[in-house]
């Protein structure tokens, strides 16, 4: 699959010169032209191009600026060996930031890990943020649920056929219902499983396939990531506005995760749920997520 025709710059930017032995590089796209900033970021073993529904909408707005990025372990980033956390992820992206002389007014968007890194990133640097949107993600520990730790028990250890790894990730991904539907915009596809199926693997072939190593060190992140309830009204006391998005068909991330966030941050946080949606909303419902962002930014 090709770049998207938003596409204006790619390319490393070294981070971690004064927090490791050796700086690793991040793997970073810029799209758009806009005068306002907008920074996603980017979940667990899922490169930066799953954002391509946000990333074209919003560069072809004209208003945004747009930067994606593969976190370290995954794409086109470096994977050093280690455990890693989402506080150390949130340090990368904030060197990515400081390269581009971003130091102000960035909307930071984040899913899942990548909004555990979004958290991390607004409680050490709020004034830095003109917006935070938290998507299918958890300021508390992440307790998987069964259906997913069987589920990727499976494609790790028992599944050897990439079809059916495929079908596995997808369904623990998407709910059923909406797999079994047709795309009421990419009409080309007979079932949004067929569209799925078509995303996840240009995501695949357009990047790099991830290291064990790199699995492993993001997933002790999330298994190890804690946002206290004292660090959330602290985000909270900042004045910046905060944007809340779950699912009630999350297998990943439980949605009481979200109702938690907002129980903490009340009044300073918006509530947005997708009845029916599972992990992806961005991908599964572009459309309404498109224009739950822009109308947070403004």
């Amino acid at each position: 699959m090709k770049h998207l025709s938003t596409l204006r710059e790619q390319g490393h930017v070294e981070v971690g010169h004064l927090r490791q032995s050796k700086p690793i590089k991040l793997y970073y796209e810029m799209h758009g032209n806009g005068p306002e900033r907008v920074l996603l970021v980017m979940g667990l073993s899922t490169p930066c191009s799953a954002w391509d529904n946000q990333t074209k909408f919003l560069a072809e707005t004209g208003q945004y600026t747009v930067i994606v990025f593969d976190n370290r372990g995954m794409g086109f980033s470096d994977a050093p060996i280690g455990f890693y956390s989402t506080s150390q992820m949130a340090m990368d992206a904030f060197e990515l930031l400081d390269h581009f002389n971003w130091k102000d007014s960035v909307h930071l968007v984040g899913i899942s890990m990548g909004g555990m890194i979004s958290l991390e990133m607004a409680d050490a640097e709020p004034t830095r943020f003109r917006t935070l949107t938290l998507t299918s993600t958890t300021a508390r520990r992440n307790l998987p649920t069964w259906t997913a730790i069987s589920t990727l028990s499976k494609i790790a250890l028992f599944y050897r056929d990439p079809k059916d790894q495929l079908k596995a990730a997808i369904d623990l991904i998407y709910p059923q219902d909406w797999l079994d539907k047709k795309p009421l915009v990419r009409t080309e596809f007979a079932t949004n499983r067929d569209l799925a199926t078509y995303g996840l693997i240009g995501h695949i072939l357009r990047s790099r396939r991830q290291p064990l190593h790199g699995n492993i060190g993001q997933t002790i992140a999330c298994l190890r990531h804690y946002v206290s309830d004292k660090r959330l009204i602290h985000i909270k006391s900042s004045g910046l506005p905060i944007l809340i998005v779950t699912g009630t068909f999350d297998n990943l991330v439980r949605t009481e995760y979200s109702y938690h966030m907002k129980k903490i941050l009340e009044d300073a946080a918006r509530f947005e749920l997708f009845e029916g949606s599972g992990h992806a909303i961005p991908e599964e419902q572009p459309e309404r997520y498109n224009h739950l962002l822009v109308d947070h930014f403004k």
